[in-house]
């Protein structure tokens, strides 16, 4: 949004009124998107620092969460030629959907980087797969792509903060990842899936009503 207004705004003689006009829409939408991102890192930031803080926390559908975001990727999703398949249901996760969205994001954006790597002569695929352990209290969502896995060397280190495989990484996503799924009460593991690629493992615990109840149909 800003760089569009600088470029409409060259030092010379004065702009147009048109130009104007679209300069002062795309400072308003760069305005509307720092609010919006430092909204999003002052409420993951909370749920960091006070994991405790249960007012935060709420009944969450984890494939809901993972359709929305699917849908947001979709076009890049066509333009790398990927494709994207989400199963499986189960009861409400106990999550704050702010941080749910930034793991999920996360993992997705880490599965089409992988997929970079990918042997030509295999389609890309990312599958999404949504479990539940009613004994255990728990829900799980597993993102699982089939690109070339994860290094024998990298996997220990994979959450460690600073590591990274990428070249311009900076070696943060992953960490924060967990951070955040163990402030909820839950976990993130990695492994490398059969035949090929890896799979990432996002457990958390089940909503309170939802612990004996039944998932949701579907719609």
């Amino acid at each position: 949004g800003t760089r569009a207004a600088l470029r409409l705004l060259p030092a010379g003689p004065p702009p147009q009124e048109d130009d104007l006009d679209t300069a002062r829409q795309a400072l308003e939408l760069a305005a509307a998107q720092a609010r919006r991102a430092a909204d999003v890192l002052a409420r993951l930031r909370r749920l960091v620092e006070r994991p405790s803080a249960e007012a935060i926390l709420q009944p969450v559908h984890l494939e809901a969460t993972a359709a929305a975001l699917l849908s947001l990727l979709a076009p890049e999703l066509r333009r790398r030629g990927v494709h994207a398949q989400l199963s499986g249901q189960a009861p409400a996760a106990w999550a704050d959907p702010v941080a749910l969205e930034q793991i999920v994001l996360n993992l997705l954006t880490n599965a089409l980087q992988a997929l970079e790597a990918a042997p030509p002569a295999v389609p890309a695929r990312i599958e999404l797969q949504v479990q539940a352990d009613a004994a255990a209290a728990r829900a799980r969502l597993v993102v699982r792509d089939n690109g070339p896995g994860i290094a024998a060397q990298a996997l220990p280190r994979l959450f460690e903060p600073f590591f990274t495989t990428r070249q311009d990484g900076l070696g943060l996503g992953l960490p924060l990842c967990e951070s955040l799924a163990q402030a909820m009460g839950g976990s993130l593991a990695a492994r490398n899936a059969a035949p090929q690629g890896a799979e990432f493992v996002l457990d958390l615990p089940l909503a309170p009503a939802s612990r004996t109840a039944s998932p949701p149909s579907p719609p």
